[in-house]
């Protein structure tokens, strides 16, 4: 099987030049340098909506607050406590349904 590369033609003189010092072709070089390791192909992060970012950013402020209350063992009404849970499931499902990328955007 072939592959080919893109190099600079400074880059494949180099790579050339270690390959007859070792006295391998320059595929046995490479082989040899990659060693059968398996590299992941880096992926750019998707770019995020600001406002997306901010909402999630309040929300997990919100849930912070619940949470250093209950830390602190101070008195938080359980009907308090169970409606703002359920608002913040709520806005996180609107975020969600919002935000959702189409199964077929891969």
């Amino acid at each position: 099987m072939r592959i080919e590369i893109r190099t600079t033609p400074e880059e494949k003189r180099r790579w050339q030049e270690i390959a007859e010092n070792k006295g391998v072709s320059l595929s046995e070089l490479v082989r040899s340098a990659l060693g059968g390791q398996r590299l992941r192909k880096r992926r750019e992060p998707p770019k995020v909506d600001p406002d997306l970012l901010r909402e999630l950013a309040r929300m997990g402020n919100n849930l912070n607050q619940l949470a250093r209350a209950a830390n602190r063992r101070q008195t938080v009404p359980a009907a308090a406590l169970l409606v703002r849970l359920i608002e913040i499931d709520r806005e996180l499902s609107a975020l969600r349904a919002a935000h959702e990328r189409p199964a077929d955007a891969d």
